[in-house]
C-alpha cells in the first residue's frame, strides 16, 4: 500500500513539471510583425501552461528580431512576409536556465501557422508545429 501511495505521488509531481497545451492562451500584442499586409502570412505562436518555467519569459524571435515575450498560456499572432524565416526562442534573460530552440519556415502569402512552445519533465523546451 505504501508503494501505491508513493507511485501516486511521485507520478502526479513529475507531470506536474511538464507542460501542457492551452486552448485559451491569454492574446499579447507582438513588437514586430502587427500588421496585416496584401503579402503575409499569420504565424500563431503559443507557450504551454504548466509549472515548468513559469517564472521565465520566453522570448520569441523571427530572424534574429525579437517579436515578443511569452509567460505560460500566452500566445502572439505575427502578420510575417511571404519567404523563408527562422522562428526562434530563448529563456535566457536574468537568473533562468537557457532553454532555446529554432525552426525554419517558408511562408507562402495568405498561409496560417500554428507553432507551440512545450517542456517536457526533462526540462527540455521545444518549439513544435501545431494544428
Amino acid at each position: 500500500m505504501k508503494r501505491l501511495v508513493f507511485f501516486v505521488i511521485a507520478t502526479s509531481m513529475i507531470s506536474a513539471c511538464s507542460t501542457k497545451p492551452t486552448m485559451n492562451a491569454t492574446t499579447v500584442a507582438p513588437m514586430l510583425y502587427n500588421t496585416v499586409t496584401a503579402d503575409t502570412a499569420t504565424v500563431k505562436i503559443t507557450r504551454d501552461s504548466g509549472v515548468l518555467g513559469s517564472a521565465c519569459n520566453t522570448y520569441v524571435f523571427v530572424d534574429d528580431k525579437q517579436v515578443a515575450s511569452l509567460r505560460p498560456a500566452e500566445s502572439a499572432t505575427l502578420y510575417v512576409p511571404r519567404g523563408r524565416h527562422i522562428l526562434s526562442f530563448n529563456t535566457s534573460r536574468g537568473l533562468c536556465p537557457s532553454a532555446t530552440d529554432a525552426i525554419d519556415v517558408i511562408l507562402n502569402k495568405g498561409d496560417i501557422k500554428n507553432y507551440r512552445i512545450r517542456g517536457d519533465t526533462n526540462g527540455n523546451f521545444q518549439l513544435l508545429p501545431t494544428l
